[in-house]
C-alpha cells in the first residue's frame, strides 16, 4: 500500500453541513431474506475496495461502510467481518482533514491504533471466528494462489490476509482460504491492485504480466465456485482516472509555483519537461519548488528534476491503459463462461470522472474535497462511494436474481454517507 500523504475554516463550516453523515450502526438491521438459498452463505472477496479500505487506512468506521456490508444490510443477511476492536478502531490510522486546501497537507488520525509492529507492518490478530467479508487491502490477482502470502515471516506477505488468517492457517493461500468458505453467493471486486502497485510507484514497481493475471483468475473462480456459488463480479475502473493522477495537470502547477516547465525523469532515464501526456502523483504536489540544500527549486530545472517515482510519464501510462484492457477482457470472459454476472464499475468510475452521476439529488465528481465519492487518498471511494457502489450492486442483483428474491432489494439513501473525513 502507499504511505499516508504528509500532514477557509469558515467556508468549510456550511460545506461540512451538507456532506455530513448518519454513522451506520454495528449491527443491520435484518428483513426477512434471509431464508432464501441464494443467500444462504453471502461472501465478499477481493482487495481494498471490498475490506473498506478509505482515507488512506483501513479502520472500523470504513469497514463499516465497506460496500459488501452495505448490501448484506439491504438484502437482510448476517455478514460478520473482521472489525476491528473498540480501542483499536482506528486500525491502521487514517487521513482527515480541517480545511479544504490545495496543498494537500492533511491530518493523520494515529490514536487507538492496532498496529502491532511498524516494519514489517502487523496488526491485531482477528479472534472472532468465521467471517463474510474476505476484502483484504492491497490483494492482487497475482497474489491468490501464494502459500505464505499471509505467514508474517515470510517476505512479501500482507499484514491484512495475516490478521484475518486463523492461527495455524499462515501458509493458506487465498484461493483456499476463500475455498473454505462453501459460499453459495459472492460479490468479488479484485484486480484493481494488480495496476495500481505499478502506477502509484510511478511505474516502479513491477506490474503483473497478462498471462499471470489470467492463470491465477481462473484457479480463484475455480476455487470460489467449487459449490456452484452464484454471484457478481466488478470489473476494474480506469485507475488513470483516479483523483490520485488528476489532482492537478503540470501545466497548472507550473502557472501555481511560477515556472514555465517542470522537469520530470521518465521510467527510462531521460530528464524532460513534462506535457500533457504526463501525470504527477498527488503525493509528490507538495514538494514541487521545495528548496535543496544547493538552493534548487525541485522540478525547476534539469538539474533537480522530480524523480521517476514521483510521475507516471506517458508510456508508463500506455503499458497501465493496455493491461486494463487486457484484465477486463479476461474477467469478462472468465464470467461469462461461469455464469458470474458482471458490474460496470468501469463505466460508473467514468461517470464520476466526467460530471455526469448524479444520485438523491446530488451531482458526483473526482475532487478529493467536493465529489463526494472518492476519499482523501484519491484511490478509493469515501463511504459515500461505496454507498453509491453498493447501490449499483444492488442494482445488478435486482436485475439478475429477481426469480431468487421476494421483493426488491432497496437501494440506500447515499445523502446519510459521510463523503468527507474532517478532523
Amino acid at each position: 500500500m502507499k504511505p499516508f500523504l504528509k500532514n477557509f475554516a469558515g467556508l468549510l463550516v456550511g460545506f461540512v453541513t451538507i456532506i455530513s453523515c448518519e454513522k451506520q450502526t454495528d449491527e443491520p438491521t435484518l428483513v426477512s431474506r434471509s431464508e432464501i438459498s441464494i443467500f444462504a452463505k453471502y461472501i465478499a472477496v477481493g482487495g481494498s475496495l471490498t475490506a473498506g479500505y478509505t482515507n488512506g487506512g483501513l479502520y472500523r468506521e470504513g469497514q463499516l461502510a465497506s460496500y459488501p456490508n452495505l448490501v448484506a444490510q439491504q438484502i437482510g443477511v448476517k455478514f460478520d467481518q473482521a472489525l476491528f476492536a473498540v480501542g483499536q478502531e482506528n486500525g491502521t490510522g487514517y487521513l482527515a482533514t480541517s480545511q479544504i486546501n490545495t496543498s494537500l497537507q492533511f491530518d493523520k488520525i494515529s490514536d487507538k491504533l492496532a498496529i502491532l509492529t511498524t516494519s514489517p507492518l502487523t496488526l491485531a490478530k482477528y479472534s472472532g471466528g468465521v467471517i463474510n467479508n474476505y476484502g483484504v487491502a492491497g490483494l492482487r490477482v497475482s497474489d491468490v494462489n501464494n502459500s505464505g502470502f499471509g505467514n508474517a515471516k515470510t517476505q512479501g506477505f500482507n499484514s491484512f490476509y495475516e490478521r484475518i488468517l486463523p492461527v495455524g492457517k499462515e501458509e493458506t493461500s487465498y484461493a483456499d482460504f476463500v475455498k473454505e468458505s462453501k459460499a453459495t453467493f459472492f460479490v468479488a471486486s479484485i484486480g484493481e491492485q494488480d495496476l495500481l502497485s505499478y502506477a502509484t510507484s510511478g511505474g516502479k514497481s513491477s506490474t503483473t504480466e497478462t498471462s499471470s493475471f489470467a492463470i491465477n483468475i481462473q484457479k480463484f473462480f475455480d476455487a470460489l465456485l467449487v459449490n456452484n456459488a452464484k454471484g457478481i463480479l466488478t470489473n476494474i475502473p480506469n485507475v488513470l482516472d483516479l483523483p490520485y493522477f488528476n489532482f492537478y495537470t503540470f501545466q497548472d502547477l507550473a502557472k501555481n509555483v511560477g515556472t514555465t516547465d517542470i522537469f520530470i525523469t521518465t521510467g527510462n532515464g531521460i530528464v524532460r519537461a513534462a506535457t500533457a501526456n504526463d501525470k504527477i502523483l498527488m503525493e509528490a504536489i507538495p514538494r514541487i519548488g521545495k528548496t535543496n540544500a544547493a538552493n534548487q527549486k525541485k522540478g525547476f530545472s534539469i538539474a533537480y528534476p522530480l524523480t521517476n517515482e514521483e510521475v507516471l510519464d506517458k508510456d508508463e501510462i500506455s503499458i497501465i491503459g493496455s493491461r486494463l484492457s487486457d484484465f477486463n477482457g479476461i474477467l469478462k470472459l472468465e464470467a461469462d463462461k461461469r455464469g458470474i454476472i458482471l458490474a460496470d464499475l468501469n463505466s460508473l468510475y467514468a461517470q464520476v470522472m466526467s460530471k455526469t452521476y448524479t444520485v438523491n439529488s446530488i451531482k458526483f465528481d473526482n475532487s478529493v474535497f467536493t465529489g463526494g465519492f472518492f476519499s482523501l487518498d484519491g484511490l478509493n471511494p469515501s463511504p459515500r462511494g461505496s454507498a453509491v457502489i453498493a447501490n449499483e450492486i444492488i442494482k445488478v442483483i435486482n436485475e439478475n436474481y429477481k426469480n431468487s428474491l421476494k421483493t426488491a432489494i432497496p437501494s440506500l439513501d447515499v445523502s446519510k454517507f459521510e463523503a468527507l473525513k474532517v478532523k
